[in-house]
């Protein structure tokens, strides 16, 4: 049985690259024992980014609707993963807004015309390079806001490890805190995501000492999400986010409902 009750960062296949339907998603959430999922599946609007517009809110809600009927004993969180929402915004507003959402993640997978995952974005670039590009934009897109979670916050370093010899963040304190500033100011919670232990960076993101930074700045909102983009990835490493979290002096988990905080989970 899992250690956290709730996994706030899902995939089904109303994302282009996930494998499982809702129903499935809910069937292997209640094997498993989690007792709240919030579904963000992808909003990808960058022209390049190959999921670009294939999105569905309205039968992605309607399917939910369907799902929360159909499994009572879960709380079922309506959520949606926004790639670089401050460079699309209205695009955002004209897809989504007016619908019923309980969560938005806002994730950076794009710094300009290059994705954070892919070779050339680390080719073209120092180390140092890699990391203050990275986190430059990321300032850009929390001080624009219109999201409730900042999803994977070092998610470079996914496959940056492949390209550079370390990749600690103690040289870029500055600007992480100045990200962490912004969120907690902006009322935005960041996230634990346990999906780097399925990549080359075999690590969570962000690491521990983020996590002490973000709590000595009087960071409070927390999640923890799998990123799961198949049911059986549900839950992966909460073991580890628990007891992170922990260290870190986090004793609870937030809950949004309606994109507010609707409560929250004891860390036990």
């Amino acid at each position: 049985m899992v250690s956290l009750p709730s996994d706030y960062h899902t995939h089904t296949t109303y994302s282009c690259d996930a494998f499982d339907t809702i129903d499935a998603m809910c069937r292997h959430a209640l094997a498993i024992g989690l007792r709240e999922v919030a579904f963000t599946d992808h909003l990808d609007l960058h022209p390049m980014d190959s999921c670009t517009a294939f999105y569905r809110p309205a039968d992605f809600l309607a399917d939910l609707e369907v799902c929360r009927a159909a499994f009572p004993m879960l709380v079922l969180r309506a959520g949606v993963e926004i790639g670089e929402p401050h460079r699309y915004a209205d695009r955002v507003a004209a897809m989504i807004d007016g619908r019923r959402y309980d969560v938005r993640i806002g994730s950076l997978h794009w710094v300009g015309d290059e994705m954070v995952f892919e070779d050339g974005y680390f080719a073209r670039r120092s180390k140092d390079r890699a990391a203050l590009d990275y986190f430059e934009e990321m300032l850009c897109m929390v001080r624009h806001g219109g999201f409730e979670i900042l999803g994977h916050l070092d998610v470079f370093r996914r496959y940056g490890v492949m390209y550079y010899d370390d990749l600690d963040l103690a040289p870029y304190e500055e600007a992480i805190r100045a990200i962490l500033q912004t969120c907690i100011a902006g009322g935005i919670a960041v996230e634990i995501n346990t999906a780097g232990l399925r990549y080359p960076s075999k690590r969570l993101h962000p690491d521990l000492e983020v996590l002490r930074w973000y709590r000595e700045m009087g960071g409070e909102r927390l999640t923890v999400g799998s990123d799961a983009h198949r049911a059986e990835g549900m839950a992966l490493g909460f073991d580890l986010a628990r007891e992170m979290a922990l260290a870190a002096g986090f004793t609870r988990l937030c809950r949004f409902e309606n994109r507010q905080v609707c409560g929250w989970a004891a860390i036990t």
